[in-house]
């Protein structure tokens, strides 16, 4: 083996931590669907037969999600619930039912045809989130079908000894299957940093890398590999040297997680005294119990949109005043922060038969879409009002403003389902904070505006990137433009904290700038006071915060006000890390 290359290929870290063993090379099926003409006599016996199949697949997956419950605790059992909503989907099995009667094809013929044309509707959608459930689709109907065709058994994947998996892409109930002790970790051509493989490894604390392009041509059945979950690194046949390197790191992350474990219930406070507030993004209220571990003292994202994506139908009132008033329940004494419906653009629900768009991330989305349809805005306002009853640190956010009419439109909307209430003699916290996200350039620019109106700013860094620089960083040709140091970002969001000072109003940032620890120091500086991230980076940032001088950060900001350009304020942004909290760069790249 002395003369075989080293090979390194580049991925995307999903699940921290780092890997070396032999390959596991899984090899797509080549497994044919049957597809036939039948009769009309045929019909009846061809639909019993899918009905039959998808409840022996629907007592399959609660027996997988009760399993993986048990062992990796209710997030990852979640996971499932897309899946059985996937069997439970009236509308998506009476349209396969229907393409059976009316094509007089056989039950795996047009389940295939049915399931595949949905996945790939999914497939070409922006957001990582809805492109991953393409993957659910495809992996409930390939259990369906392997039922159909009277495949009992399931396909031999597990290893015989521990080794690290390599495939084109790796079902949730494929790892759920496995022996965790035969796994040392996960590498796969496809997926993202949202997709329910990657939580699942994340759960099982595997390294995992996703969207390493060509592994699989170039890997073999017991290759040597080394594998690193945070820079998204996959070396095949790894000299000597590159494995003594891979052991170094490994031991150095090690001692530094344990460091920032113990900052758990330490404030996120800097070296000279400046005291941040440290708050979290969640999408479901089962996120609250990761939340908690981490020691977050707040909720400054709840992203509702994905309590509709993640059911078949609209959830209706009593549905969401549980689920909000779940989150809320836990008294979190930096609050909670509701967001109201961002669907639309790259979140599609099937609630809503969208017309395609040319542009749908300026399009109908969000708060234009909650506008024109106000009996289903309504029904959430009534919704986490009713939650708020007892629980007066609720807040309520409106997303994608771009005016001042579009806040007042939505306002009295809600002060409607006020006095609805009120009539009904139904409790509510009449001070509810109402506040607005800063994603548009325009709400930016017109930010004074707007904080005379607002009782909070939260800017989300992501869209309004993307948005001032004219970039589609899920357009592989231009994502190297997406630049969050870009001077005219920073310019807005500047402008918008200034303005939410003037009018004694909290600006946070939500986007995922906030959760980079390398530009923490440059909002902090910038004059940002809440910083909202995924749990999984408040040590991280906490980490940061604490390590640093607050006149260091506004130093930095002051010397980037003068960069012409992003690359060199990220360099300058490192340069400062690198000094104060070296060992961060480490975890975090």
């Amino acid at each position: 083996m002395e003369n075989v290359p080293e090979l390194e290929f580049k991925g995307l870290g999903v699940s921290s931590g780092i890997a070396a063993g032999p390959a596991r090379v899984l090899k797509p099926s080549d497994a044919t669907v049957p597809d036939y003409a039948i009769s009309d006599a045929d019909v009846p016996r061809e639909l019993i037969r899918l009905e039959q199949a998808l409840i022996v697949t629907r007592r399959q997956l609660r027996d997988i999600q009760q399993r993986v419950g048990s062992a990796l605790g209710s997030e990852s059992a979640r996971i499932f619930e897309s899946h059985l909503h996937v069997v439970d989907d009236a509308s998506f099995i009476e349209e396969i039912y229907h393409d059976l009667r009316t094509q007089k094809r056989n039950a795996e013929a047009v389940l295939h045809q049915a399931s595949e044309r949905y996945a790939k509707t999914l497939q070409n959608m922006e957001d990582d989130y809805l492109r991953e459930r393409a993957t659910d689709i495809r992996d409930v109907t390939r259990r369906v079908l392997r039922i159909l065709m009277g495949q009992t058994t399931e396909p031999p994947i597990a290893p015989d000894s521990p080794r690290i998996l390599v495939a084109a892409d790796i079902t949730p109930s494929d790892l759920a299957g496995l022996d965790r002790h035969k796994l040392l970790g996960i590498a796969t051509e496809q997926g993202s940093t949202t997709a329910h493989t990657a939580i699942m490894a994340r759960a099982m604390e595997l390294p995992a890398v996703v969207g390493v392009r060509d592994l699989c041509a170039r890997v073999g059945e017991g290759d040597r590999l080394l594998l690193d979950g945070v820079r998204g690194v996959v070396v095949v046949h790894p000299t000597p040297a590159r494995e003594k390197e891979f052991a170094r790191v490994a031991r150095s992350r090690q001692s530094i997680r344990k460091r920032l474990d113990a900052l758990k219930d330490e404030p996120a406070t800097t070296l000279d005294g400046h005291a941040m507030t440290l708050v979290a993004n969640i999408e479901t209220p089962g996120d609250v119990s990761a939340v908690l571990a981490r020691g977050a003292r707040g909720i400054g994202l709840f992203r509702t949109e994905y309590l509709f994506l993640a059911n078949a139908g609209e959830p209706d009132e009593e549905q969401q005043v549980r689920a909000y008033a779940e989150v809320a329940r836990h008294d979190f004494p930096d609050g909670v922060v509701i967001r109201t419906l961002d669907l639309g653009g790259d979140k599609l629900s099937p609630t809503f038969h969208q017309q395609p768009e040319a542009n749908p991330f300026l399009g109908w989305r969000a708060i234009r879409l909650c506008l024109d349809l106000p009996a289903l805005f309504k029904t959430q306002l009534r919704a986490i009002l009713r939650a708020s009853a007892n629980h007066p640190h609720l807040r309520i956010m409106f997303p994608m403003v771009s005016s001042v009419a579009e806040f007042e439109q939505a306002n009295k909307l809600l002060e409607e389902c006020k006095a609805e209430l009120d009539a009904a003699g139904v409790p509510f916290h009449r001070e509810v904070e109402v506040g607005v996200m800063i994603e548009i350039p325009s709400a930016a620019l017109m930010a004074r505006r707007l904080a005379r109106r607002v009782r909070f700013f939260s800017i989300g860094t992501n869209d309004l990137v993307q948005y001032t620089l004219a970039v589609d960083r899920g357009n592989d040709r231009v994502a190297h433009l997406f630049d969050p140091a870009h001077p005219a970002v920073l310019e807005l969001i500047e402008r918008t904290v200034a303005a939410g000072r003037e009018q004694g109003i909290s600006t946070s940032v939500c986007g995922e700038m906030a959760g980079n620890p390398v530009f923490v120091p440059l909002l902090m500086g910038l004059g940002v006071d809440t910083l909202s991230v995924s749990p999984s980076a408040i040590a991280l940032v906490k980490a940061v915060i604490r390590q640093i001088r607050y006149a260091d950060a506004v130093e930095l900001a002051a010397e980037v006000r003068a960069m012409e350009g992003g690359e060199e304020a990220l360099a300058r942004c490192r340069k400062l890390i690198r000094q104060c909290a070296p060992e961060i760069l480490e975890l975090a790249e």
